[in-house]
């Protein structure tokens, strides 16, 4: 119960890191939905979409670091506006693209720096830094949680603006959701002033880089699990992006 109660007074902040999680994970999820009308409607063909999707997913990863070092630096709260502005700008540009250059520009690199400025490793870092130890890993799970019901909201909202319409219509749709992001990372920047949680002397947020990373390696549940990551590319962003052409090709040659 005092863990409970020592959260309440985050409890604005920690609500409005899951609704960025819930939004940024939902929107990128669903982008794949999109690639049968696009590729039908202006010069971009499935391997260039698909091609943008995965610089999204490398420059989320190059970027991370760079986010990590930033909001230590300049705040979260800098940080992550920045972050949804530059997930703004690119799903804009994806909804307003005629050519290869704005899918890459929008749906590859901004929504990838947005990302990795507001999305898991921001919200989580936000919970790891106000969450007691003791419930840290069910808070983690329950925000992390929200990633997946982000999809489950965004992609058929997408879909139904495309079917009364048309992409550009239901993109635009998805950038009104994205800009939803704004204040809540307005307000998960309030954990800048936050105190950190006062740790034991042998608690493992206080190691080094190096250190944390050859303790982490000597764990083979930390090694196992990070493997598995590995496999989000193969089914995961498949799924999410290539399976709605697959199955839309499909119905095209049934009927």
């Amino acid at each position: 119960m005092s863990n409970l109660t020592a959260i309440r007074p985050v409890l604005p902040i920690l609500i409005a890191a899951s609704v960025i999680l819930t939004i940024s994970f939902g929107l990128r999820q669903s982008l794949g939905l999109f690639m049968p009308a696009i590729t039908q409607d202006i010069a971009v063909t499935i391997i260039d979409f698909a091609a943008a999707i995965a610089l999204q997913n490398l420059v989320w990863g190059f970027c991370q670091p760079v986010a990590g070092i930033a909001a230590d630096k300049w705040g979260f709260r800098a940080v992550m506006v920045f972050g949804v502005l530059s997930y703004v700008a690119g799903m804009i540009s994806l909804a307003t693209a005629d050519g290869v250059v704005a899918v890459v520009l929008g749906a590859g690199i901004c929504v990838g720096v947005g990302m990795a400025c507001a999305s898991f490793a921001m919200t989580l870092s936000v919970m790891s830094r106000l969450v007691p130890v003791s419930i840290r890993s069910m808070a983690l799970g329950v925000v992390s949680a929200a990633g997946s019901v982000g999809a489950m909201i965004t992609a058929p909202y997408g879909q139904f603006l495309e079917s009364y319409y048309d992409w550009r219509i239901a993109l635009f749709g998805l950038v009104a959701l994205a800009v939803f992001i704004i204040p809540a990372a307005w307000i998960v920047g309030r954990v800048d002033k936050e105190a950190p949680l006062v740790h034991s002397s042998n608690n493992s947020d206080k190691l080094s880089a190096g250190t944390a990373l050859k303790t982490t390696l000597q764990n083979p549940s930390f090694v196992v699990m990070a493997l598995a990551y590995f496999v989000c590319g193969t089914q995961l962003v498949f799924l999410t992006t290539l399976f709605p052409v697959s199955i839309h090709e499909t119905e095209y040659w049934v009927f």
